[in-house]
Protein backbone atom coordinates (compact mmCIF):
# COMPACT_ATOMS: atom_id res chain seq x y z
CA UNK A 1 0.00 0.00 0.00
CA UNK A 2 1.33 3.45 -0.81
CA UNK A 3 2.30 5.33 2.27
CA UNK A 4 2.62 9.17 2.90
CA UNK A 5 6.44 9.40 2.30
CA UNK A 6 5.94 7.48 -0.65
CA UNK A 7 3.56 9.70 -2.48
CA UNK A 8 6.01 12.68 -3.78
CA UNK A 9 8.19 10.16 -5.26
CA UNK A 10 5.29 8.17 -7.37
CA UNK A 11 4.09 11.44 -9.03
CA UNK A 12 7.80 12.09 -10.10
CA UNK A 13 8.00 8.41 -11.06
CA UNK A 14 4.95 8.88 -13.15
CA UNK A 15 5.64 12.74 -14.48
CA UNK A 16 2.80 14.28 -12.79
CA UNK A 17 5.40 16.52 -10.82
CA UNK A 18 8.72 17.54 -11.09
CA UNK A 19 11.66 18.81 -8.98
CA UNK A 20 10.71 22.59 -8.77
CA UNK A 21 7.22 22.23 -6.50
CA UNK A 22 9.78 19.82 -4.23
CA UNK A 23 12.98 22.31 -4.07
CA UNK A 24 10.40 25.70 -3.56
CA UNK A 25 8.73 23.53 -0.76
CA UNK A 26 5.62 23.92 -2.76
CA UNK A 27 4.21 20.50 -2.21
CA UNK A 28 1.61 19.51 0.83
CA UNK A 29 0.52 15.80 1.09
CA UNK A 30 -2.19 14.82 3.34
CA UNK A 31 -3.54 11.50 4.19
CA UNK A 32 -7.34 11.45 4.14
CA UNK A 33 -8.10 8.06 4.21
CA UNK A 34 -10.98 6.77 4.56
CA UNK A 35 -12.57 3.46 3.62
CA UNK A 36 -10.31 3.62 0.82
CA UNK A 37 -6.03 5.00 1.05
CA UNK A 38 -6.29 8.80 -0.36
CA UNK A 39 -4.09 11.44 -0.47
CA UNK A 40 -4.32 15.12 -1.12
CA UNK A 41 -1.12 16.36 -2.74
CA UNK A 42 -1.85 20.51 -2.67
CA UNK A 43 0.61 22.77 -4.72
CA UNK A 44 0.10 26.83 -4.90
CA UNK A 45 1.48 27.05 -8.32
CA UNK A 46 1.13 24.05 -10.21
CA UNK A 47 -2.16 20.98 -10.40
CA UNK A 48 -3.14 19.93 -6.89
CA UNK A 49 -4.00 16.19 -7.09
CA UNK A 50 -6.42 13.57 -5.23
CA UNK A 51 -4.59 9.31 -5.39
CA UNK A 52 -7.33 6.76 -4.73
CA UNK A 53 -6.07 3.55 -3.67
CA UNK A 54 -8.97 0.12 -2.78
CA UNK A 55 -8.19 -1.48 0.78
CA UNK A 56 -8.87 -5.02 0.13
CA UNK A 57 -10.45 -6.91 -3.29
CA UNK A 58 -13.10 -5.00 -2.86
CA UNK A 59 -12.05 -1.45 -2.27
CA UNK A 60 -9.01 -2.38 -5.20
CA UNK A 61 -12.24 -3.68 -7.53
CA UNK A 62 -14.27 -0.16 -6.64
CA UNK A 63 -11.99 2.35 -7.68
CA UNK A 64 -10.30 0.25 -10.91
CA UNK A 65 -14.39 0.77 -11.80
CA UNK A 66 -14.17 4.26 -10.77
CA UNK A 67 -11.26 4.91 -12.99
CA UNK A 68 -12.96 2.61 -16.06
CA UNK A 69 -16.27 5.09 -15.86
CA UNK A 70 -13.40 8.31 -16.23
CA UNK A 71 -11.83 6.28 -18.81
CA UNK A 72 -14.59 5.79 -20.96
CA UNK A 73 -16.50 9.38 -20.27
CA UNK A 74 -13.18 11.04 -21.35
CA UNK A 75 -13.62 8.70 -24.75
CA UNK A 76 -16.51 10.77 -25.19
CA UNK A 77 -14.91 13.87 -25.72
CA UNK A 78 -16.04 17.28 -25.18
CA UNK A 79 -20.38 16.21 -25.64
CA UNK A 80 -22.42 18.08 -24.17
CA UNK A 81 -19.47 19.77 -22.28
CA UNK A 82 -18.62 16.28 -19.99
CA UNK A 83 -15.27 17.53 -19.40
CA UNK A 84 -16.90 20.38 -17.51
CA UNK A 85 -18.91 17.96 -15.40
CA UNK A 86 -16.08 16.32 -14.13
CA UNK A 87 -13.07 16.40 -12.16
CA UNK A 88 -10.28 16.23 -14.56
CA UNK A 89 -8.77 12.60 -15.09
CA UNK A 90 -5.02 11.85 -15.01
CA UNK A 91 -4.47 7.83 -15.04
CA UNK A 92 -5.15 4.85 -13.59
CA UNK A 93 -1.91 2.42 -12.70
CA UNK A 94 -3.03 -1.15 -12.96
CA UNK A 95 0.05 -2.71 -10.93
CA UNK A 96 -0.26 -0.08 -7.68
CA UNK A 97 -4.29 -0.02 -8.01
CA UNK A 98 -3.94 3.89 -7.69
CA UNK A 99 -6.15 6.35 -9.45
CA UNK A 100 -5.24 10.12 -9.77
CA UNK A 101 -7.49 13.25 -9.99
CA UNK A 102 -7.28 16.26 -10.49
CA UNK A 103 -7.88 17.75 -6.86
CA UNK A 104 -10.70 20.50 -6.84
CA UNK A 105 -9.10 23.03 -4.36
CA UNK A 106 -11.18 25.32 -1.74
CA UNK A 107 -14.21 23.33 -3.23
CA UNK A 108 -17.33 22.83 -0.75
CA UNK A 109 -19.83 20.12 -1.10
CA UNK A 110 -23.35 21.00 -1.44
CA UNK A 111 -24.54 19.56 1.62
CA UNK A 112 -21.99 22.39 3.47
CA UNK A 113 -22.63 24.88 1.07
CA UNK A 114 -26.17 24.79 1.69
CA UNK A 115 -25.92 24.66 5.91
CA UNK A 116 -23.44 27.32 5.70
CA UNK A 117 -25.50 30.19 3.50
CA UNK A 118 -29.10 29.23 4.28
CA UNK A 119 -29.98 30.11 0.95
CA UNK A 120 -30.58 27.36 -2.45
CA UNK A 121 -29.02 28.48 -5.46
CA UNK A 122 -30.95 28.37 -8.59
CA UNK A 123 -27.39 28.86 -10.79
CA UNK A 124 -25.85 25.35 -9.28
CA UNK A 125 -29.64 23.63 -9.34
CA UNK A 126 -29.31 24.43 -13.06
CA UNK A 127 -25.85 23.41 -13.33
CA UNK A 128 -26.78 19.65 -11.30
CA UNK A 129 -29.32 19.63 -13.74
CA UNK A 130 -27.40 19.95 -17.17
CA UNK A 131 -24.47 17.83 -15.72
CA UNK A 132 -26.59 15.14 -15.19
CA UNK A 133 -28.90 15.26 -18.32
CA UNK A 134 -25.28 15.46 -19.81
CA UNK A 135 -24.18 12.21 -18.66
CA UNK A 136 -27.45 10.26 -19.83
CA UNK A 137 -28.34 12.14 -23.07
CA UNK A 138 -24.87 11.08 -24.33
CA UNK A 139 -24.33 7.54 -22.75
CA UNK A 140 -27.85 7.14 -23.43
CA UNK A 141 -26.89 6.97 -27.19
CA UNK A 142 -23.43 4.78 -26.04
CA UNK A 143 -25.88 2.22 -24.67
CA UNK A 144 -28.38 1.95 -27.41
CA UNK A 145 -25.08 1.36 -29.82
CA UNK A 146 -23.87 -1.00 -28.03
CA UNK A 147 -20.70 0.83 -27.80
CA UNK A 148 -19.25 0.28 -24.61
CA UNK A 149 -19.08 -2.99 -22.30
CA UNK A 150 -18.97 -0.41 -18.88
CA UNK A 151 -22.28 -0.18 -19.47
CA UNK A 152 -23.55 -3.26 -19.66
CA UNK A 153 -24.39 -4.20 -16.04
CA UNK A 154 -27.79 -2.63 -14.64
CA UNK A 155 -28.92 -3.49 -11.02
CA UNK A 156 -31.75 -1.90 -9.11
CA UNK A 157 -31.12 -0.42 -5.84
CA UNK A 158 -30.31 -2.23 -3.00
CA UNK A 159 -33.12 -0.04 -0.98
CA UNK A 160 -35.59 -1.11 -3.08
CA UNK A 161 -35.54 -4.25 -0.63
CA UNK A 162 -34.84 -3.34 2.19
CA UNK A 163 -38.15 -4.76 3.29
CA UNK A 164 -36.28 -8.59 1.75
CA UNK A 165 -33.02 -8.11 3.30
CA UNK A 166 -30.23 -10.79 2.69
CA UNK A 167 -29.18 -12.41 5.89
CA UNK A 168 -25.80 -10.87 5.66
CA UNK A 169 -27.24 -7.56 6.00
CA UNK A 170 -27.90 -8.79 10.00
CA UNK A 171 -23.96 -9.47 10.70
CA UNK A 172 -23.28 -5.84 10.36
CA UNK A 173 -26.27 -3.69 10.95
CA UNK A 174 -27.16 -0.97 13.98
CA UNK A 175 -29.88 -1.81 16.29
CA UNK A 176 -31.62 1.51 14.82
CA UNK A 177 -31.75 0.08 11.53
CA UNK A 178 -33.18 -3.71 12.32
CA UNK A 179 -35.77 -1.59 14.29
CA UNK A 180 -36.30 0.32 11.20
CA UNK A 181 -36.49 -2.57 8.73
CA UNK A 182 -39.19 -3.94 11.04
CA UNK A 183 -40.66 -0.62 10.89
CA UNK A 184 -40.38 -0.76 6.58
CA UNK A 185 -41.81 -4.36 6.82
CA UNK A 186 -44.89 -3.20 8.73
CA UNK A 187 -46.42 -1.16 6.38
CA UNK A 188 -47.85 -3.09 3.33
CA UNK A 189 -48.59 -0.07 1.28
CA UNK A 190 -44.73 0.98 1.33
CA UNK A 191 -43.77 -2.49 0.75
CA UNK A 192 -45.77 -3.02 -2.05
CA UNK A 193 -44.45 0.25 -3.69
CA UNK A 194 -41.36 -0.59 -3.38
CA UNK A 195 -41.54 -3.67 -4.66
CA UNK A 196 -43.08 -1.50 -7.75
CA UNK A 197 -40.47 0.30 -8.42
CA UNK A 198 -38.29 -2.62 -8.23
CA UNK A 199 -39.72 -3.92 -11.09
CA UNK A 200 -40.28 -0.90 -12.70
CA UNK A 201 -36.29 -0.51 -12.87
CA UNK A 202 -35.01 0.87 -16.53
CA UNK A 203 -31.24 0.07 -17.71
CA UNK A 204 -30.78 3.15 -19.94
CA UNK A 205 -27.84 5.23 -19.22
CA UNK A 206 -24.90 5.61 -16.98
CA UNK A 207 -25.60 6.73 -14.26
CA UNK A 208 -24.05 7.81 -10.88
CA UNK A 209 -25.98 5.61 -8.68
CA UNK A 210 -24.84 7.51 -5.17
CA UNK A 211 -25.94 11.20 -6.25
CA UNK A 212 -26.02 13.44 -2.88
CA UNK A 213 -24.82 16.77 -1.63
CA UNK A 214 -21.35 15.05 -0.31
CA UNK A 215 -20.40 13.88 -4.24
CA UNK A 216 -21.14 17.37 -5.58
CA UNK A 217 -18.16 19.98 -5.10
CA UNK A 218 -18.99 23.44 -5.54
CA UNK A 219 -16.31 26.04 -6.28
CA UNK A 220 -15.46 29.68 -8.10
CA UNK A 221 -13.80 30.06 -11.31
CA UNK A 222 -11.36 31.92 -9.73
CA UNK A 223 -9.60 32.87 -6.46
CA UNK A 224 -11.61 36.10 -6.18
CA UNK A 225 -15.07 34.80 -7.97
CA UNK A 226 -17.97 33.23 -5.90
CA UNK A 227 -18.73 29.45 -5.99
CA UNK A 228 -20.47 28.87 -9.15
CA UNK A 229 -18.92 25.58 -10.57
CA UNK A 230 -20.68 22.08 -9.80
CA UNK A 231 -18.47 18.92 -10.68
CA UNK A 232 -19.70 15.54 -9.05
CA UNK A 233 -17.16 13.04 -8.08
CA UNK A 234 -17.09 9.68 -6.60
CA UNK A 235 -18.35 7.39 -9.44
CA UNK A 236 -17.16 4.10 -8.05
CA UNK A 237 -20.83 2.60 -8.08
CA UNK A 238 -21.47 4.11 -11.58
CA UNK A 239 -23.81 1.46 -13.71
CA UNK A 240 -26.13 1.34 -16.33
CA UNK A 241 -29.31 1.93 -14.63
CA UNK A 242 -32.50 4.25 -14.58
CA UNK A 243 -31.75 7.71 -15.05
CA UNK A 244 -34.66 8.62 -13.40
CA UNK A 245 -32.76 7.16 -9.97
CA UNK A 246 -30.27 10.06 -10.46
CA UNK A 247 -33.24 12.61 -10.61
CA UNK A 248 -35.06 11.30 -7.98
CA UNK A 249 -32.24 11.46 -5.73
CA UNK A 250 -31.51 15.15 -6.02
CA UNK A 251 -35.51 15.43 -5.35
CA UNK A 252 -34.59 13.39 -1.70
CA UNK A 253 -31.60 15.71 -0.93
CA UNK A 254 -33.84 18.34 -0.83
CA UNK A 255 -36.34 17.03 1.14
CA UNK A 256 -34.42 15.05 3.17
CA UNK A 257 -32.24 18.12 3.84
CA UNK A 258 -35.92 20.03 4.93
CA UNK A 259 -37.00 17.68 7.25
CA UNK A 260 -33.88 17.07 9.13
CA UNK A 261 -33.57 20.82 9.98
CA UNK A 262 -37.07 20.59 12.00
CA UNK A 263 -36.73 20.45 15.62
CA UNK A 264 -39.02 17.18 15.75
CA UNK A 265 -39.87 16.91 19.42
CA UNK A 266 -42.90 14.70 21.29
CA UNK A 267 -44.38 18.16 22.45
CA UNK A 268 -44.73 19.75 18.43
CA UNK A 269 -47.71 18.47 16.85
CA UNK A 270 -46.74 17.26 12.74
CA UNK A 271 -49.24 20.05 11.44
CA UNK A 272 -46.74 22.99 12.50
CA UNK A 273 -43.28 21.27 11.09
CA UNK A 274 -43.05 23.02 7.89
CA UNK A 275 -43.35 26.47 9.81
CA UNK A 276 -40.53 25.53 12.04
CA UNK A 277 -37.97 24.37 9.68
CA UNK A 278 -34.58 25.68 9.46
CA UNK A 279 -34.32 25.45 5.59
CA UNK A 280 -38.07 25.43 4.67
CA UNK A 281 -39.23 24.33 1.38
CA UNK A 282 -40.04 27.44 -0.06
CA UNK A 283 -36.86 28.26 -0.21
CA UNK A 284 -35.33 25.16 -2.00
CA UNK A 285 -38.74 25.38 -4.22
CA UNK A 286 -36.90 27.77 -6.93
CA UNK A 287 -34.01 25.96 -7.22
CA UNK A 288 -35.84 22.42 -7.59
CA UNK A 289 -37.34 24.04 -10.99
CA UNK A 290 -34.25 24.73 -12.14
CA UNK A 291 -32.38 21.51 -11.61
CA UNK A 292 -35.65 20.17 -13.64
CA UNK A 293 -36.21 22.33 -15.99
CA UNK A 294 -32.55 22.32 -17.28
CA UNK A 295 -32.76 18.39 -16.77
CA UNK A 296 -35.39 18.47 -19.09
CA UNK A 297 -33.87 20.65 -21.52
CA UNK A 298 -30.65 19.28 -21.93
CA UNK A 299 -31.90 15.71 -22.24
CA UNK A 300 -34.23 17.34 -24.92
CA UNK A 301 -37.64 15.25 -23.37
CA UNK A 302 -40.82 16.09 -24.98
CA UNK A 303 -43.78 16.82 -22.93
CA UNK A 304 -44.93 13.42 -22.57
CA UNK A 305 -41.51 12.12 -21.45
CA UNK A 306 -40.90 14.64 -18.85
CA UNK A 307 -43.93 13.92 -17.34
CA UNK A 308 -43.40 10.30 -17.28
CA UNK A 309 -40.20 10.54 -16.49
CA UNK A 310 -40.94 13.23 -13.68
CA UNK A 311 -43.65 11.15 -11.74
CA UNK A 312 -41.03 7.95 -11.72
CA UNK A 313 -38.11 10.28 -10.46
CA UNK A 314 -40.48 11.96 -7.85
CA UNK A 315 -41.39 8.19 -6.31
CA UNK A 316 -37.47 7.33 -6.80
CA UNK A 317 -36.63 10.49 -4.60
CA UNK A 318 -39.73 8.73 -1.53
CA UNK A 319 -37.20 5.13 -1.62
CA UNK A 320 -34.33 7.61 -1.27
CA UNK A 321 -35.26 8.90 1.81
CA UNK A 322 -35.31 5.46 3.26
CA UNK A 323 -32.19 4.77 2.35
CA UNK A 324 -31.30 8.55 4.06
CA UNK A 325 -32.98 7.19 6.84
CA UNK A 326 -30.86 3.76 7.12
CA UNK A 327 -27.39 5.78 6.50
CA UNK A 328 -28.74 8.43 9.53
CA UNK A 329 -29.03 5.07 11.66
CA UNK A 330 -26.28 3.60 10.95
CA UNK A 331 -24.13 3.82 14.21
CA UNK A 332 -27.43 4.80 16.53
CA UNK A 333 -29.47 2.30 18.84
CA UNK A 334 -32.72 3.65 18.43
CA UNK A 335 -34.78 5.10 15.70
CA UNK A 336 -35.31 9.02 16.37
CA UNK A 337 -38.47 11.12 15.24
CA UNK A 338 -36.65 12.67 12.42
CA UNK A 339 -36.41 9.13 10.65
CA UNK A 340 -39.88 8.02 11.91
CA UNK A 341 -41.37 10.81 10.20
CA UNK A 342 -38.86 10.41 6.97
CA UNK A 343 -40.43 7.00 6.69
CA UNK A 344 -43.49 8.39 6.86
CA UNK A 345 -42.92 11.36 4.65
CA UNK A 346 -41.16 8.40 2.27
CA UNK A 347 -44.69 6.31 2.31
CA UNK A 348 -46.95 9.93 1.53
CA UNK A 349 -45.16 10.27 -1.88
CA UNK A 350 -45.08 7.13 -2.98
CA UNK A 351 -49.18 7.14 -2.29
CA UNK A 352 -50.03 10.44 -3.56
CA UNK A 353 -46.77 11.70 -6.07
CA UNK A 354 -48.55 14.03 -7.82
CA UNK A 355 -49.06 16.09 -4.61
CA UNK A 356 -46.05 15.70 -3.52
CA UNK A 357 -44.64 17.24 -6.73
CA UNK A 358 -46.45 20.45 -6.55
CA UNK A 359 -47.06 20.98 -2.58
CA UNK A 360 -43.86 19.85 -1.68
CA UNK A 361 -41.39 20.35 -4.53
CA UNK A 362 -43.31 23.11 -6.20
CA UNK A 363 -42.92 21.61 -9.56
CA UNK A 364 -47.07 22.46 -10.98
CA UNK A 365 -48.38 19.75 -13.26
CA UNK A 366 -48.48 20.37 -16.38
CA UNK A 367 -46.02 22.50 -16.99
CA UNK A 368 -43.99 22.65 -20.52
CA UNK A 369 -40.54 22.34 -18.57
CA UNK A 370 -38.56 22.29 -21.89
CA UNK A 371 -39.68 25.46 -22.69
Amino acid sequence: MLTQPEVVPYLLHHNLIGTAPIIESDLLVADVSRRNRNFKVISDRGPSYLLKQGVGPSGTATVAHEAAVYEFLRSLGGQHGLEDCLPHYYEYDPEEKILVMELLRNAQDLHEYHARRGRFSTLLARAMGKTLAAIHYVTRTEATNGNNELISAARPPRFLSIHRPAPGIFHDISSANVQLIKTVQRSVPLCQALDELRRGWRAETLIHYDIKWDNCLVFARSASNRKSRLKIVDWELACRGDPCWDVGSVFGNYLSFWLFSIPITGEVPPDRFMELARYPLERMQPAIRSFWQSYVRTMELDAATSSEWLLCAVKYGAARLVQAAYEQMQTSQHLTGSVVYLLQLSLNILQRPQEAMVHLLGLPLGQEWAQ
